[in-house]
């Protein structure tokens, strides 16, 4: 297995996303907000980004708990 073939990095974690129940997700975001603390936002931004490429759903639960509203 060669790393440098596989550049699909969202897949995976929006499907595990998917399957979560919809307290689980709402702990996902909750623990996902507590862990970032005072990261600068530009690193919640980035988070936020590569979130919504996994699953929007996944995204927006994040910026919201994190009380962000992503730049378009």
């Amino acid at each position: 297995w060669d790393h440098r073939d596989d550049n699909d990095y969202y897949t995976q974690p929006g499907l595990l996303f998917q399957l979560m129940t919809a307290e689980q997700q709402k702990a996902l975001f909750s623990n996902t907000a507590s862990a970032m603390g005072d990261a600068p936002e530009k690193i919640k931004l980035l988070h936020i980004s590569n979130c919504m490429k996994a699953d929007p759903a996944y995204g927006k639960g994040v910026s919201d708990a994190l009380g962000i509203i992503p730049v378009s």
